[in-house]
């Protein structure tokens, strides 16, 4: 069974397979999104930094509109600059 929509975990994976008394590699299998599905993900997040940026907004805030950290933020941008506008 393949989660369809990620979800805040309520716990980490290392306590999720002792809970369920299964390993690491397991839970990873179960809550892995496909590679397709996280490189979606992945694209939109670094267009939406990039979108946030060109209207104005600096990095702190867009830090804090994505949940990530000033440094993250500004990877997005660097890494939506490189892959996405390039191509």
């Amino acid at each position: 069974m393949i989660i369809k929509k990620r979800i805040k975990r309520p716990m980490t994976q290392k306590e999720m397979a002792e809970k369920f008394n299964i390993s690491i590699s397991t839970v990873k299998n179960y809550i892995a999104l496909p590679r397709e599905e996280y490189e979606d993900e992945a694209k939109n997040r670094r267009f939406k930094a990039y979108t946030l940026k060109q209207n104005g907004l600096k990095l702190a805030e867009i830090a804090e509109i994505l949940g990530c950290s000033y440094h993250a933020a500004a990877g997005l941008i660097k890494r939506y600059k490189k892959q996405d506008l390039a191509a």
